[in-house]
């Protein structure tokens, strides 16, 4: 069905082993029994939604970030590959002492609360401008009861009391108005614009957080960005025009393309 109308019918598959609970070589040895009645019923409905672009994340509600479920809804990003690479990278960076952090556009909470899970020391604020995602988000901190994390509705610095942080980390919105004709039609149709687009060729938001963000950061504190794989030059330009003095390391994903960012001021 679903590749009859140019679906992606791997999804299908996904949906089925989820709420199954089998992994595909379990499904295969089960193929020839009944599925229950509960698992058709939802299998069926999602189906139906998969063919109308819904992303299969959302049909289930949730889904898996550095190996953690988190709840998804329409309000959020679905979590991305890229985002896990740069968070393992603030993760390896860390060190052993305690550090106050800040991750701008927090959507879900999945930046914030897998550092920290993985800080429990830390001093975590996440800020995000939508009071639906910040819903989400709060939900997940509670279901991994990150007791360290502290949620403020903001649009970028603009509510935040000025204060200085060791770490700094944002996934902000980065796609440009004119990319939307390359993108796949569920997260057109599903996922949030708040958290997708950015004006001036995407770039709006680096240019905002670039001018904002020395008087936050720690003398020794790190900024870490992800940002479009086409955007790397447009970017190292916006910080030589406004953090002159910051030391820009621009990092590579699996598929080999400039993906995010980690910047700190030359001492």
């Amino acid at each position: 069905m679903l590749k009859a109308q140019n679906k992606f019918p791997e999804d299908a598959q996904y949906l089925m082993e989820e709420l199954s609970g089998f992994n595909y070589t379990q499904l295969q040895l089960h193929r020839n029994e009944e599925v229950p009645s509960d698992i058709m019923r939802k299998f069926r409905d999602g189906l139906v939604r998969l063919g109308m672009d819904e992303p299969v994340q959302y049909i289930l509600g949730y889904a898996y970030f550095m190996n953690r479920n988190f709840s998804v809804n329409e309000h959020v990003l679905i979590p991305r590959q890229d985002t896990e690479e740069m968070v393992q990278k603030i993760i390896d960076d860390h060190g052993s002492s305690q550090k106050n952090i800040c991750d701008i556009g927090t959507g879900s909470g999945i930046i914030a609360i897998t550092l920290g899970l993985e800080f429990p020391d830390d001093e975590i604020l996440a800020t995000d401008i939508s009071k639906e995602a910040l819903q989400v988000a709060k939900l997940n901190s509670e279901n991994y009861q990150t007791n360290n994390i502290f949620f403020e509705q903001s649009d970028l610095f603009k509510d935040i009391s000025v204060q200085k942080f060791d770490v700094i980390v944002s996934n902000p919105p980065y796609i440009a108005e004119s990319e939307k004709k390359d993108m796949d039609a569920s997260v057109i149709k599903y996922e949030p614009d708040l958290a997708l687009y950015g004006q001036d060729n995407g770039l709006e938001f680096y240019e905002n957080i670039v001018k904002q963000v020395d008087n936050y950061l720690n003398d020794d504190g790190i900024l870490y960005m992800e940002f479009g794989f086409r955007q790397k030059n447009a970017i190292k330009q916006i910080f030589y025009d406004n953090l002159p003095d910051y030391v820009v390391e621009f990092h590579k994903d699996m598929s080999g393309n400039y993906r995010y960012l980690k910047a700190k001021k030359e001492m």
